[in-house]
Parts: C-alpha cells; sequence; structure tokens
C-alpha cells in the first residue's frame, strides 16, 4: 500500500500521478459497458472497473449542484454502438483527470493531505494507498 503525500503529489498529470481510461468492454452480451480505468501513483498502479452509471452516481453525489458537474451526458438511444462507446471512453479519460487534478489542486489548497473520502473509494484508493 502506497502513502499518499498530497503535498507531493503534482496538481496535473504526470508519470507520477496519471489516470487514464484504458478500455471498455461489453457485458451480458451488450447489456452494459464497463471502462477498465488505471490509476497511477508513484510506483503503485492498478485499475477499476466501473459502469457509466456508477460514474452518474458518482457525479450526483460529489457534484450536488449539478451546474458544476462536467460529466459527459447520458444517451438513451445509440449507446451501444462501438463508435460511440470509443467517444464516450475519451470524454470519461477527460472527465476523470480533470476530476482527479481539481481534487487534488483543492485539497492543497485546504492543506489537507488526502482525498475527500468519496472520490478515493470511487478510485479505490483506500484498497492502494493510505
Amino acid at each position: 500500500m502506497a502513502l499518499l503525500n498530497i503535498q507531493a503529489v503534482s496538481a496535473q498529470m504526470d508519470a507520477n500521478f496519471n489516470a487514464k481510461i484504458l478500455n471498455f468492454r461489453m457485458v451480458e452480451e451488450g447489456k452494459y459497458t464497463v471502462y477498465r480505468i488505471q490509476i497511477t501513483v508513484d510506483t503503485y498502479t492498478w485499475t477499476v472497473e466501473r459502469r457509466y452509471s456508477d460514474f452518474d452516481a458518482y457525479d450526483i453525489q460529489r457534484f450536488t449542484d449539478r451546474k458544476k458537474s462536467f460529466l459527459p451526458p447520458k444517451k438513451r438511444l445509440g449507446n451501444k454502438d462501438l463508435e460511440f462507446i470509443e467517444e464516450r471512453r475519451i470524454e470519461l479519460e477527460k472527465y476523470v483527470r480533470a476530476l482527479l487534478e481539481l481534487e487534488v489542486w483543492y485539497q492543497k489548497q485546504k492543506n489537507v493531505h488526502s482525498l475527500p473520502l468519496i472520490s478515493a473509494k470511487f478510485f479505490d484508493f483506500h484498497q492502494y494507498v493510505s
């Protein structure tokens, strides 16, 4: 388990602090899509799988003022199209990266040494970083 020293983490993504969505996979014969997120902190790297609905539920809790949210919007029809899913993967990666950069920056401003619990749990920091 790594120790996250938020003061030592760059507020912008770099080789020692990074997040990307590597790929996606369709589950239960295309019923839904799971996105595979890779997180890197120092020498520790792990992956987390999340559905769009997980992102949405997290976003609702994290940004109670929905106007502050920058999550890509839901799409009811055509959301199983591979081209659309790849575009969503790219947009979700931008969301993840911006969100974590924002969290680190904000915590540094408050002189807090950890991520908010909701974000730490969403990205499984609690399993890999103390």
